[in-house]
């Protein structure tokens, strides 16, 4: 992961907005799922976002500014979110299946029945997180201070 790439608003401004403006949208029970699958979101400062329902499948969001954002029911399998600031996020019902989570903060974010299944956590940061009635096995990696 390069630690040097500047925020995405620096990198493509457009894309940055047109993010927070879906971050913002009213999400309808029967609309069809925004699909941001494989996208490089690298460094995306979303703040508060509400991104539930969403496709993120393969995407890059490492080092993304996640804080308070709302990721419920929405699916973030194989996602790179390695650094990222998830603190408060809620990814109720998330599926995390093999994300890449490693040095994340994930401090008081709400994963309720969240699946977590061959996810990396190595170094995040969990306390305060809610991880009730998460799926988790063998090849989910937790940080050593919270092996389960």
């Amino acid at each position: 992961m390069d630690t040097q790439l500047p925020w995405l608003s620096s990198r493509h401004a457009d894309v940055q907005t047109a993010l927070w403006v879906l971050g913002r949208r009213d999400v309808h029970p029967d609309e069809q799922a925004l699909y941001l699958s494989r996208l490089d979101l690298r460094r995306a400062s979303l703040r508060g976002a509400r991104l539930d329902k969403v496709n993120f499948r393969h995407a890059n969001l490492a080092s993304a500014w996640l804080v308070d954002a709302v990721l419920a029911d929405s699916r973030l399998v194989d996602t790179d979110l390695r650094r990222a600031n998830l603190q408060g996020a809620s990814l109720v019902r998330a599926d995390l299946r093999g994300a890449h989570l490693q040095d994340a903060d994930l401090r008081r974010a709400n994963l309720h029945g969240a699946d977590l299944t061959g996810a990396d956590l190595t170094g995040a940061q969990l306390d305060g997180a809610d991880l009730s009635d998460t799926r988790h096995d063998g090849t989910t990696v937790w940080p050593a201070q919270n092996a389960l």
